[in-house]
């Protein structure tokens, strides 16, 4: 789910639908595992910021800016920022997904948090995955590993390509296996629409460059990881 990839692919969707919801979305995940990670998710415009918490990767953020097709990692105990144009790796994304996933809209709906959310169906590869969607946030994207701690692209997930180029944005995602055996569930636990202040998506004061040049062997191995 945190893959670079699965960014990248996604980023080919329009970005926020109509780009009528500003504010802020907050989610827990949990794994078959039961172990916990939540993720703030805030929405200005063209711009998406997403605060994971409870991850491996160390304190920080990233931000997208679908306007510049550009993404920027902040990473804070560094006090170090990255930025990477996404243009052409989007396009090799695209190219790389072979095998789609189905998409099935049923007719139950539930009432999540204000919105009507309709629940979709998705398989892929044997797994299944049932979705509550809802319109009026617009779309959903996930964010990519951090390429200092060493992250590598796999493929995306099949809901997320199920939701590839749709304004629907997910209030809860159930998967389960060939078994039928729960093995994440995404929720949505709180949104709130509200003016957000463009500091929030721009790099603090004082932080350094990183120089995307100097990865050496840590960055070709990410791209040995996006044409796999």
């Amino acid at each position: 789910m945190k893959t670079l990839l699965s960014l990248v692919t996604l980023l080919i969707a329009p970005a926020l639908g109509a780009a009528t919801f500003e504010g802020t979305v907050n989610f827990k995940t949990t794994d078959g595992k039961n172990r916990a990670m939540e993720m703030n998710y805030s929405v200005k415009d063209s711009r998406m910021r997403i605060d994971m918490k409870g991850g491996k990767d160390g304190s920080g953020y990233t931000v997208m800016d679908m306007g510049k097709m550009e993404m920027m990692m902040v990473m804070e105990s560094e006090k170090m920022y990255m930025t990477m144009s996404l243009k052409d790796v989007a396009e090799k994304a695209a190219k790389e997904v072979k095998d789609e996933a189905t998409f099935e809209k049923t007719n139950e709906t539930e009432k999540i948090l204000g919105y009507t959310a309709t629940k979709y169906i998705s398989t892929y590869k044997g797994e299944t995955t049932d979705m509550w969607l809802a319109e009026g946030i617009g779309s959903f994207m996930m964010p990519g590993e951090n390429p200092m701690a060493g992250g590598r692209g796999s493929a995306p997930k099949g809901w997320e390509r199920a939701l590839q180029g749709k304004s629907l944005f997910p209030l809860r995602i159930v998967s389960k296996d060939k078994k039928g055996k729960e093995t994440s569930r995404m929720e949505v636990t709180a949104i709130e629409k509200k003016k957000l202040p463009e500091s929030l998506f721009a790099v603090p004061a004082g932080y350094t460059k990183f120089d995307m040049g100097n990865m050496g062997g840590m960055l070709k191995g990410l791209m040995q990881g996006l044409g796999r």
